[in-house]
């Protein structure tokens, strides 16, 4: 195969071990791809859609027709690829997208008696077609001993798998027969690292030779994930003051030179948040907030995950509150707005930092009505997702800052160099 782009789609039943998979594959891809290997999962979530989604999902919007649904996971879908898998995909070299959940998923849930699975398709028939699908074929009792789920009885949970089980295998045949697609289907029921496996060889098979990828010898190979505590090992003034010397590579007389020492500057900055620990990235991102005006209190009680409480100091003594979240390759916005929603704490603002997103901003602005285990209501948080682009701009921000105010007299004695400062400082917003 010569193409140097790979779709690779995973899908399963709930509890087959499906997203676990997912992110340990893209883990072990990294260590040889880089970022050009990213993961992305269904429903897209950075849209009014995916937001919809969500929320019929989790029962907080009821009476949704069948083929409202349908037709909105298809939107959906072809958002996802028009903003996420295909501008991923499209550029840059030797590319490999993991998505949990794709299309597949459509025909085995929204087909029903009045809308045919033909229908279903026709809907979904501009996304991007996949390069291979595996399909992990678990068991009920390894699906629900994974899932452990407690809401409904283990014998309700396998008639409900039963029945998701064939309409996976009838949408299987479907794409395979009148579609042409490629779906390998592959036994999910050994240990994680088993299966791992098992996809490993599948694509040193099926995926192009460019690719490099060895099989798992024990899943002490882990995602990135925070380990903060209360210790933070790095600041930003202190990243800035070891750039100083980039400044004295050449004079500023002129706007010129300024942006010909700030091109430097980037590359530098960006060659180091590229290189650091994820505990060096959130330290400076919590710094990044301090120095936007928030105050950073007691650290959340959360096992998997580093959450910090937050106070922002507003006009007539008001203020507001809000949480800065940190969130590891081994964690989903999605899953964590579930456990967050719970959190009283969690009442005006939420900043979410993931290192490992590589798209430029997103913003969410869901505000739906959350109820919590004492009886008090109140909005959910207005929440800002941050990855290493933003953070590299807040550095990058400072350190011009701090050139500036240095050399303040000097600077302003040179025609227009002052308007040229002031412009960068302010196109170069924080994560704020």
């Amino acid at each position: 195969m010569t193409d140097r782009k790979f779709f690779l789609v995973i899908e399963g039943l709930d509890g087959s071990g499906k997203t676990e998979l997912s992110i340990r594959l893209n883990h072990l891809l990294s260590m040889t791809l880089g970022e050009n290997a990213k993961l992305t999962f269904e429903p897209h979530d950075p849209s009014c859609v995916g937001l919809f989604i969500r929320q019929v999902l989790m029962k907080r919007i009821k009476r949704v027709s069948d083929k409202t649904l349908a037709l909105a996971f298809a939107a959906n879908r072809l958002d996802h690829c028009d903003r996420e898998i295909s501008p991923f995909l499209d550029t840059g070299k030797e590319r490999f997208l993991i998505c949990d959940r794709y299309y597949l998923s459509s025909l085995a849930y929204q087909t029903t008696e009045e809308i045919p699975i033909e229908e279903v398709y026709l809907y979904n028939n501009k996304a991007r077609r996949p390069d291979l699908t595996i399909f992990l074929d678990a068991s009920n009792d390894v699906c629900y001993a994974r899932m452990k789920r407690r809401e409904e009885s283990k014998e309700l949970f396998e008639q409900n798998l039963n029945k998701t089980r064939h309409k996976y295998q009838t949408a299987i045949r479907y794409l395979r027969e009148k579609h042409g697609e490629k779906i390998l289907e592959i036994n999910a029921d050994p240990s994680i690292d088993d299966v791992l496996n098992q996809i490993v060889e599948i694509l040193t098979r099926e995926a192009p030779g460019w690719l490099q990828i060895q099989s798992v010898l024990s899943m002490d190979l882990l995602p990135n994930v925070f380990t903060l505590g209360a210790h933070r090992e790095l600041t930003i003034h202190d990243l800035v003051e070891e750039l100083q010397d980039i400044w004295n590579q050449g004079p500023i007389f002129s706007p010129s030179d300024l942006e010909e020492s700030i091109a430097l500057l980037r590359d530098e900055i960006d060659r180091r948040v590229a290189s650091m620990s994820y505990n060096s990235l959130g330290s400076l991102f919590l710094d990044s907030l301090e120095r936007s005006g928030y105050t950073i209190l007691d650290k959340l009680a959360w096992s998997d995950l580093d959450a910090y409480q937050l106070e922002y100091s507003m006009p007539r003594d008001l203020t507001q509150r809000g949480v800065a979240m940190l969130l590891g390759e081994a964690q989903r916005y999605d899953m964590i707005m579930k456990k967050a929603s719970t959190i009283e704490e969690l009442s005006d603002f939420l900043f979410v930092f993931q290192p490992s997103r590589q798209n430029g901003k997103d913003y969410y602005y869901e505000r739906d009505l959350l109820k919590y285990a004492n009886g008090s209501r109140s909005l959910s948080p207005a929440t800002r997702l941050i990855g290493k682009e933003e953070l590299a701009s807040a550095i990058l921000s400072e350190a011009i800052k701090m050139f500036y105010e240095e050399h303040i007299n000097t600077l302003e004695a040179i025609p227009n160099l002052r308007s040229v400062f002031k412009q960068y400082i302010t196109s170069l917003e924080p994560p704020g």
